[in-house]
């Protein structure tokens, strides 16, 4: 069938299987598959498809770089159908999760995207970060909101900070119009999200679309499939099929992660308290870094993501990978009692801190997974299929370069796709070069110069990984001595340094599309948070560019 809208409304929606076969049963239709427009609130049988209609991308995967990628779509004008395996209640799951927001990152997603203030909801910015070691050793303390105003932005006016997933997750969703004020999802004018439904393959067609199958045995077509679904990603399984180099690698790494709600008048909070007041800081809104030494190797992290919520992460060695297959994403596994007391167990009596965290942590809000890396970076663009984020390329985590990442490649595909998509509506008055096909879009997307620069990251992410819970005494020494003349201007330059990757991406993707014709704008009207219009965006199409049912484009699934 196919969703086709009309000019008056277009409410899109998946319908099951045997609706299908009832409408095909009341229009007396037999054989093959069912083409369905959708009229105001009728269903009435197509009597023909329209080969020249742009179809919908196909986003495989709701995460942030799936939700980024949907967002530069809508903001084009160009259809979209998001498949996510997980269910709706996952989406913005935050067990543990956290992402050290890059200037590229928030230049995308407050400049291109036009999420400006919301950002500040998902985003806290640092203030301080206490350095000490397992055995408890104050070590340094960096000093963000001493900083002055100026040095401590990373871009425009916004300052070095730590966002939470779950939050980032729900202002994308609210952005897109996927959900309404209740966190329900809904569709919107420009897309549909599917919970629930994975996609596990694809089939390169003769014409301008590939066809894409999901797990409920349904085939869809779509002018493009953008692979967003994570590490164990079945569309890399189909296109890397049978390649060498594809499977992950074991860092013989395990990860502890959980997120904690500091109670007041908890020993938790008296600790913290107490770290501030000792180190004569304004407030208790405190990072932590406890490093290991010879004697307690392992690493420890946490992070406020909201008033008095904690994240936080904690890295070991470990010779097994059997606990878990799912790895670090969309939480690992969750523990039980035993388990929560055998990390207890591995923590030493000395780092008080991270005992208190791993008591205070509810067991429902703690997991545990392998840490992996993917050691060789292989092409991750098949004609009209693109791998990105996880899929394309995996990371250790503790560099925090893997969500970052992730979203770039959201934008920068989505871009490429927009630019050949919609910019052909407006080629026909531009005195520019006609716009690219979206094979070659999406082949200057996975460019070797990337390709190259993902793998050196990944070695040196690895390394900074096994340095990090390493029972040398050599390199303890070293972490500790590092962390010790560190400077808070210097971590802030680290990040910036650290991004430049992402911002030549970006760039190069600029100007490779500078003398194509740009895609119409969609202006959307901002909302004003507070005012109860959050469950959705207000769209309106542009006084120089009309949109009509070509431009939408449809959706065809054969049963």
């Amino acid at each position: 069938f196919t969703f086709k809208p009309s000019n008056a409304s277009f409410t899109p929606s998946i319908i099951r299987e045997e609706d299908a076969r009832s409408i095909r049963k009341h229009n007396n239709i037999t054989g093959g598959s069912t083409m369905v427009s959708f009229q105001g609130n009728g269903i009435a049988p197509s009597p023909q498809y329209n080969a020249a209609q742009p179809l919908p991308v196909i986003i495989a995967g709701a995460g942030p770089s799936g939700l980024v990628a949907a967002l530069t779509l809508q903001k084009y004008g160009v259809p979209f159908v998001i498949y996510e395996q997980n269910a709706s209640d996952k989406l913005c799951s935050d067990a543990g999760r956290g992402i050290d927001m890059s200037p590229s990152v928030i230049k995308i997603l407050e400049k291109e995207l036009g999420l400006y203030r919301r950002l500040d909801a998902a985003m806290k910015q640092y203030e301080y970060i206490d350095v000490s070691n397992m055995d408890g050793k104050h070590i340094n303390t960096l000093r963000f909101k001493e900083m002055s105003e100026r040095k401590r932005h990373i871009t425009g006016e916004r300052n070095f900070g730590f966002a939470s997933r779950s939050k980032l997750q729900h202002i994308l969703l609210e952005a897109l119009g996927l959900i309404d004020r209740h966190g329900r999802i809904k569709d919107s004018p420009y897309g549909i999200l599917r919970c629930g439904i994975a996609v596990t393959g694809y089939k390169k067609m003769i014409g301008n679309f590939v066809q894409v199958q999901l797990d409920n045995s349904m085939k869809v077509k779509g002018s493009a499939l953008l692979a967003c679904d994570g590490v164990h990603s079945y569309i890399r399984q189909c296109m890397q099929e049978g390649s060498e180099g594809s499977a992950l690698n074991f860092t013989n790494q395990e990860a502890w992660w959980g997120t904690t709600t500091v109670r007041p008048g908890s020993a938790l909070e008296q600790e913290l308290l107490h770290i501030a007041a000792s180190r004569k800081m304004q407030g208790y809104n405190v990072g932590l870094v406890v490093l290991g030494t010879n004697q307690n190797p392992g690493s420890f992290y946490a992070n406020e993501v909201s008033k008095n919520v904690y994240s936080w992460s904690y890295f070991v060695e470990s010779e097994s990978s059997n606990f878990d297959a799912d790895l670090i994403r969309r939480g690992g596994k969750v523990l039980d009692e035993t388990e929560k007391q055998e990390l207890v167990d591995k923590i030493p009596s000395t780092c008080k801190i991270l005992k208190l965290f791993s008591e205070f942590t509810p067991t429902a809000d703690m997991n545990r997974s392998a840490v992996f890396d993917r050691a060789n970076n292989l092409p991750s663009v098949d004609g009209r299929v693109a791998l990105l984020g996880d899929a394309a390329h995996y990371y250790h985590p503790l560099r925090g370069e893997g969500s970052n990442k992730a979203m770039v490649d959201g934008y920068v595909a989505a871009m490429r796709l927009a630019t050949a998509i919609m910019g052909k509506s407006s080629s026909s008055n531009s005195k520019s070069q006609k716009s690219p096909s979206i094979e070659w879009a999406l082949l200057g997307f996975d460019s070797y110069k990337r390709r190259k620069g993902i793998t050196a990251l990944v070695k040196k992410s690895r390394k900074y990984g096994q340095g990090a819970t390493s029972n040398s005494r050599y390199t303890c020494w070293a972490r500790q001595t590092y962390f010790k003349f560190m400077s808070a201007p210097k971590m802030i330059r680290e990040l910036c340094t650290g991004d430049k990757s992402n911002s030549r991406f970006v760039s190069d993707m600029i100007k490779e599309l500078k003398p194509y014709p740009k895609p119409a704008r969609c202006i959307a009207r901002p909302v004003i948070p507070g005012s109860g219009a959050c469950d959705s965006i207000e769209m309106e199409l542009s006084k120089t560019k009309t949109f009509t049912e070509e431009d939408v484009g449809c959706v065809c699934i054969g049963f």
